[in-house]
C-alpha cells in the first residue's frame, strides 16, 4: 500500500461527495457511475453522507465498499438537511477539489477528469458542466417536463459569470475562499444553499467556468415530476437573489427592491406566455410555468413563503 501525505491531498487530491436522502438504490446507481473514474484516478476518494436520521443506505452503501477498489467512505449525518449533509462531507474530505454529486444523478464517463482539466486550463475555482434529466415512464406529459430538470443553460465551453448548481460541479478549494461553514444551514429545508456559496466565492475573485464535456443525467422520481413540485423549486430559485440581498440588512434594501422590480417585470411579462400554452396544452407551459414562480419568488421572498424541498 502506497502512503500518501495529507499535503498531497490538499494539492491534488480529489473527494467525490455524494449526499443520500433515503435512496439506497439511488445511491448504488450514483457510486457506480464514478467508480470507474475513482479507481483510476491517482489520489481520489468518494465519501458518501447518509442524510436519513435511519441511516437507510449504510446497509446498501456497506455492500458497495466491501466490493469495489475504489476508496470509499461511509458517514452518516442524521439531522436531515441538504446544507447539514454536504458540511459534513466537506468536514470529512480530504480532497483540494470536491466534485459533487447528487444522489439522483450519474456521471458519464470522463466527467471528473473534465472538470479537473478545465480548473487548469481555465484557473477556475468552480466548474460546472450539463446536466440532462431522465424522466419516468407511464405519462405523456413527462417528456415534455424534462426542461423544468435540464440544466443546459449554456451552449459554448468558457467562462460564466454565476454558478448553476452543486450537482454536477467541482469546486477547487484552493482557488476559492470558502465561507465556514461553506453551505448556509438556515437554507437545509429551502434550498438556495449552492447559490449563497457560489455568489461568495465569485464576490472573492473566484473564477466559474461552463464546461460542455463534464456531462451527468439526473433520475427524475415520479413523485417530482408534477406540476406542483416545479413551481416550488422554481420559486425557491426565483427567491434566492432577493433573500441573499436582504442578508446585508438596511445597506442592502435597494438591491432587494432591485430584485422585486425584476420579479415584477418577469411574472407580468410571463402571464399572457402562461396564459396561451396552458389554452393550447403548449409543451412549453412547463417552462413558463418556471419563468412565472421564478418571478413571483423574486417578489415574495420571505422565508415564511419558502417551500421545505429538502429534509422531509
Amino acid at each position: 500500500m502506497t502512503i500518501t501525505s495529507h499535503a498531497s491531498w490538499t494539492e491534488t487530491g480529489v473527494s467525490i461527495v455524494i449526499p443520500t436522502y433515503k435512496r439506497p438504490d439511488d445511491i448504488i446507481r450514483a457510486l457506480k457511475s464514478v467508480e470507474a473514474e475513482a479507481i483510476a484516478l491517482p489520489l481520489c476518494e468518494i465519501v458518501i453522507t447518509d442524510n436519513d436520521p435511519a441511516a437507510s443506505a449504510k446497509e446498501a452503501v456497506a455492500e458497495f465498499i466491501e466490493n469495489t477498489q475504489a476508496d470509499a467512505h461511509y458517514i452518516h449525518e442524521p439531522n436531515p438537511g441538504v446544507s447539514n449533509a454536504r458540511n459534513t462531507a466537506l468536514s470529512k474530505a480530504r480532497g483540494r477539489y470536491i466534485a459533487f454529486l447528487d444522489d439522483d444523478m450519474e456521471a458519464l464517463p470522463g466527467w471528473v477528469s473534465a472538470m479537473l482539466s478545465a480548473c487548469e486550463s481555465y484557473d477556475a475555482g468552480l466548474v460546472f458542466g450539463p446536466v440532462t434529466a431522465v424522466m419516468p415512464t407511464g405519462k405523456a406529459i413527462y417528456p415534455f417536463m424534462a426542461p423544468a430538470f435540464d440544466r443546459l443553460p449554456h451552449s459554448v465551453t468558457g467562462y460564466i459569470d454565476e454558478g448553476v448548481a452543486t450537482g454536477g460541479c467541482l469546486v477547487d478549494l484552493g482557488r476559492c475562499d470558502m465561507p465556514s461553514p461553506a453551505f448556509d444551514v438556515s437554507l437545509n429545508q429551502t434550498g438556495g444553499e449552492d447559490d449563497a456559496l457560489f455568489r461568495h466565492v465569485i464576490s472573492k475573485g473566484a473564477k466559474a467556468v461552463w464546461i460542455n464535456e463534464a456531462k451527468c443525467l439526473e433520475h427524475v422520481p415520479e413523485k417530482r415530476a408534477t406540476f406542483h413540485y416545479i413551481w416550488q423549486r422554481n420559486f425557491a430559485f426565483g427567491q434566492s437573489p432577493s433573500q441573499e440581498a436582504s442578508e446585508a440588512g438596511f445597506k442592502g434594501f435597494p438591491r432587494v427592491l432591485f430584485w422585486m422590480a425584476v420579479g415584477g417585470a418577469q411574472s407580468l411579462l410571463s402571464i399572457p406566455r402562461l396564459a396561451w400554452d396552458a389554452m393550447t396544452l403548449s409543451p412549453k407551459r412547463v417552462l413558463s410555468l418556471a419563468k412565472f414562480a421564478q418571478g413571483l419568488g423574486k417578489i415574495f421572498w420571505f422565508k415564511a413563503f419558502s417551500p421545505k424541498l429538502y429534509g422531509n
